[in-house]
């Protein structure tokens, strides 16, 4: 390994001839207002004190063209500087400083080179496909242009928000403050340069170090890793990797790699992925890993998101849909090993739903009503996941494992009796299931299956009227206690009236009864509605539950 390192000033930096180019593979630029200002205060601190600042390493390796040297890490800040001395620029345009012109002819050496013979302007940093042109608008030209991604508004708002703060500095202390921030940023910012002979040594000096206030995530890790062992099949495993981003979304990949090491290979913690993947990814196999990967990203992407496109059986997205609004993230793990297995080798679609509805039940009883712990399903999904993989388990070894584990019917309805409901989406999902049953029950059609077209109900409102209080008080009632219960709650549907939905009880009746849903007898029945009534509906929704959700 060849390393070299030295220590400079950003100013030696900048006025380096080469080019720093980011490798296409490294991220967008991503500082926020947060790390911005911190930027800023930390400029003006330094040129007031008049002291040297560190402001960490930053990571080179060399690039094919001679001009040119490519940065592995720091390219946010470097992105930083030149938008910082670009917002200076401008604003010295149009400002009556003595001396102005000079600065600017300064820091258009620094910012961009001319090429002699065409006499085009070559700029100091060529960042990502994304956002190369963007920048370079904003840097050479003083120009903003139209906004196509995320990264496009921060480097926007980074450099409006750096011309607003000159303005203001230039108008209390025009004399100084344009000398003592350049001197503060080209001579006192201190940095070491890292210099590395290959992208693989680089990489391992990389993997300890940061962007100044933005950790590295197990994604960037892994993204870069991958990259930089995938050789001449670079532009294709770049492709693979922003069409899998594309699939699940750029917040998510870290969650889906878990999941899919862990439907694949083996149970680790989110922290244990990279070391992992650097045990079984390398430059033989990098491009084969990566197909794999762009493939579970579509599945995963569907699981969570159902589209018919995909799927192509609306019983499916059912019940992904029904499984998304319980909001569990351990069981996809084994749900990647079921869609491959029986869905897509066996053709096995009958087996797939009913494992799928099987899930969904457990799920129910486990996580959403018994609140049991969660690390004991990953254990399990993981472990049946990979053996499924292996053909080592069967659909009846599935149910058996899943059975073993689900709450008995005496665990399940004492949870049950107590249960609360926070999330109106699952409480709609519940008390729909439950009414639907009843309808099935008496011989009738299923009537109020769209989650979107039912009004949820809270009898006891979360915004009691004077009536109510007046109750609670009377009857020494805590009702906060009793809001959030499911006995508190129905499902209506177009007799729901907003006006009269915080009224007392006997004023509400009338609605109930109008909307002739089985779930809403009993409600026609009762006198008053306190904790007593709660408990009897509760209870009775909770026998129907258990059989709805059986396994």
């Amino acid at each position: 390994m060849n390393i070299n390192t030295t220590t400079l000033n950003v100013g030696d930096l900048l006025r380096d001839n080469r080019i720093y180019v980011v490798p296409l593979f490294q991220r967008s630029y991503a500082w926020e207002s947060e790390q911005i200002t911190d930027f800023w205060m930390d400029l003006i601190d330094t040129a007031n004190q008049n002291e040297d600042y560190f402001i960490g390493s930053m990571v080179f390796t060399p690039h094919e063209e001679r001009n040119k040297v490519k940065i592995l890490d720091g390219q946010q800040r470097l992105a930083t500087f030149l938008l910082f001395l670009a917002a200076l620029r401008d604003v010295l345009k149009h400002a009556a400083i003595e001396g102005s012109s000079d600065w600017i002819d300064e820091i258009n050496r620094i910012i961009f080179t001319r090429d002699v013979p065409t006499r085009s302007k070559n700029p100091k940093l060529e960042l990502n496909k994304e956002d190369k042109t963007f920048f370079e608008k904003i840097t050479i030209e003083g120009n903003i242009p139209d906004i196509k991604y995320k990264s496009h508004k921060r480097l926007k708002d980074a450099y409006n928000f750096f011309k607003e703060k000159i303005n203001e500095g230039i108008e209390k202390n025009a004399d100084r403050l344009v000398e003592d921030i350049l001197d503060a940023l080209l001579n006192r910012f201190i940095l070491i340069k890292i210099e590395a002979d290959t992208d693989i040594n680089a990489h391992m000096i990389f993997e300890t170090l940061n962007d100044r206030g933005l950790e590295l995530s197990v994604a960037d890790l892994v993204k870069n890793y991958i990259f930089s062992v995938s050789g001449r099949y670079l532009e294709e495993v770049v492709q693979m990797w922003k069409e899998m981003v594309d699939q699940i979304g750029d917040h998510n990949v870290t969650r889906f790699l878990r999941h899919f090491w862990l439907s694949s290979f083996k149970l680790v913690r989110k922290e244990e992925i990279y070391k992992e993947l650097k045990g079984k990814v390398n430059s033989s196999n990098v491009r084969q890993f990566m197909e794999r990967v762009s493939n579970e990203a579509t599945i995963y992407a569907n699981l969570r998101n159902p589209s018919h496109e995909f799927w192509g059986d609306t019983d499916i997205e059912k019940l992904l849909e029904e499984l998304n609004i319980l909001k569990v993230e351990q069981v996809y793990t084994l749900l990647l090993s079921l869609y491959n297995v029986f869905y897509h080798k066996r053709k096995e679609v009958g087996a797939f739903k009913k494992l799928l509805q099987l899930l969904i039940n457990f799920t129910f009883r486990y996580n959403t009503v018994c609140g049991l712990n969660p690390n004991e399903l990953e254990r399990l999904y993981s472990n049946l996941a990979i053996k499924l993989r292996k053909n080592e388990i069967e659909e009846r070894d599935i149910k058996e494992e899943i059975k073993k584990l689900s709450p008995s019917k005496e665990i399940f309805l004492d949870s049950f009796r107590t249960l609360e409901i926070k999330n109106g989406k699952l409480a709609k999902y519940i008390l729909l299931k439950i009414n639907n049953y009843l309808l099935i029950k008496r011989g009738e059609k299923e009537v109020t299956t769209n989650i979107y077209r039912t009004n949820l109900e809270h009898i006891i409102p979360k915004k009691p009227d004077k009536e109510w209080k007046e109750f609670f008080k009377k009857n020494q009632i805590d009702f906060e206690t009793l809001v959030h219960r499911l006995g508190n709650m129905t499902i209506l549907l177009k007799e729901y009236n907003r006006k009269i939905a915080n009224k007392f009880f006997d004023k509400k009746k009338d609605m109930y009864e109008k909307s002739k849903l089985p779930l809403n007898e009993s409600l026609i029945t009762f006198n008053k509605f306190d904790e007593e009534e709660i408990e009897k509906r509760q209870e009775e929704m909770g026998k129907i539950a258990n059989e709805i959700w059986s396994i």
